[in-house]
């Protein structure tokens, strides 16, 4: 049978979790949601299995083993995806050899000081040390195992193209990410007075993919963030990113690029459990040929409806989260959004003769109910409004959606 070395392979890590500590478990997760936005609008659903196993071999050691299955249901095609889609999860192996000392071996999350170089999952090997009342992290992490969709890496236009192409089986090159690997080293000092904190993050990014010379980018970035806290309730941080970009080999010239956040949380006083959360991000566009757009590996998107990258990008919002009861809690947010120069952002309604830098704003609510701790729903939505940088024609882009993740 084409299955016939499951049955021997779940009776192994039964017979394991017999003799160590171990579990196992399923996560199901369904949701639907209704799209309104630059491509048309229509019905999108999303289903997932998300099988996983812990299990600690020795006092010292801990193993996390996760995969997941998807499909979805598409509204520009009116069709499920076709090939189903395969994904190793969190897969790591975790030692800790002695209390300040911590090493974790595959794939593992790993998400950069201020979340604006990388985050998500990557595949390596990474160390944590305490120093007396400094911690030093050092990891180094590749990409091209990754499924493309979920890294969304997307650093140079090769990138793009090996990302737009469909997904197929037969051709594993449609569903790998893009080859790079990383190499961050961070210095933690979580109490460098005892209200202010600070970490300094370098981190080297390099081109292994088999493109041409010339289509290759390798960059580095330094990552400074300050925390304070300005009171037990009120909480300030500021980052800022310088990066060198070297694109087309060893000979060519690098070029510079700059971001920055300003983050400011506020635990709101009363009986319920609530946060106001304020924050700005800012990232250069294209100036001339010294200093050119900050690109970050991880292509995350900045809104909710509007989903630019930080690239050439500046954004300020807010947010307020309470847990309205035992199980329900409700999230509302606001951001608007500038383009930093005229070229970066790419949108099939922008007006290319307007040199407004204003894109627009959105809103956006999520409700979270967890009756139990097995159960998980949520409902929301969100729109986003076109601002003087869109064509006149442009319209509200909205969606609306709802999730149940089941536990086992």
């Amino acid at each position: 049978m084409k299955y016939r070395h499951i049955l021997p392979i779940l009776l192994g890590l039964a017979a394991a979790g017999l003799a160590w500590s171990a579990d196992f478990g399923l996560l199901v997760n369904a949701a639907p949601e209704y799209i309104s936005d630059e491509e048309g609008k229509g019905f999108n659903f999303t289903g997932s299995l998300t099988p996983w196993f812990s299990a600690a071999p020795g006092e010292k050691i801990s193993l996390y083993l996760s995969g997941k299955i998807t499909q979805e249901y598409e509204y520009e095609t009116k069709a499920w995806t076709d090939p189903v889609l395969f994904e190793l999860e969190r897969t790591e192996l975790n030692f800790r050899p002695a209390a300040a000392v911590y090493l974790s071996l595959g794939r593992q999350r790993y998400t950069d000081s201020a979340g604006m170089i990388a985050s998500g999952l990557f595949d390596g090997l990474s160390a944590s040390v305490g120093l007396g009342g400094a911690r030093l992290f050092l990891g180094g992490f590749y990409t091209g195992f990754l499924y493309k969709e979920t890294a969304e890496i997307l650093m140079t236009p090769a990138d793009l193209s090996a990302y737009a192409a469909p997904l197929s089986y037969d051709d594993f090159d449609t569903y790998f990410a893009s080859r790079r690997f990383f190499v961050p080293l961070t210095l933690e000092l979580p109490d460098l007075t005892p209200r202010l904190n600070f970490s300094l993050t370098a981190l080297a990014q390099f081109d292994l993919n088999n493109y041409e010379e010339q289509e290759k980018l390798h960059n580095q970035y330094l990552e400074a963030r300050f925390g304070l806290e300005a009171a037990d309730s009120l909480r300030f941080a500021l980052t800022g990113i310088g990066a060198l970009a070297q694109p087309g080999g060893e000979d060519a010239d690098a070029y510079r690029s700059f971001a920055a956040a300003l983050e400011a949380d506020w635990d709101v006083p009363g009986d319920l459990t609530d946060m106001f959360s304020a924050q700005g991000r800012w990232a250069n566009g294209a100036v001339d040929s010294d200093t050119m757009p900050f690109l970050p590996i991880s292509g995350v998107a900045r809104g909710f409806v509007f989903g630019p990258v930080l690239s050439g990008l500046l954004t300020g919002g807010a947010s307020y989260t309470a847990r309205l009861h035992r199980s329900v809690s409700l999230s509302v947010a606001a951001t608007a959004f500038w383009r930093t120069d005229l070229e970066t952002i790419k949108d099939i309604e922008l007006d290319g003769t307007s040199k407004d830098r204003f894109l627009g704003w959105e809103t956006c609510a999520e409700l979270i109910w967890a009756p139990q701790s097995a159960i998980h729903i949520t409902a929301g939505g969100g729109a986003f409004f076109p601002g003087g940088a869109f064509i006149d024609e442009a319209k509200v882009r909205w969606r609306v959606n709802t999730g149940v993740i089941l536990s086992f």
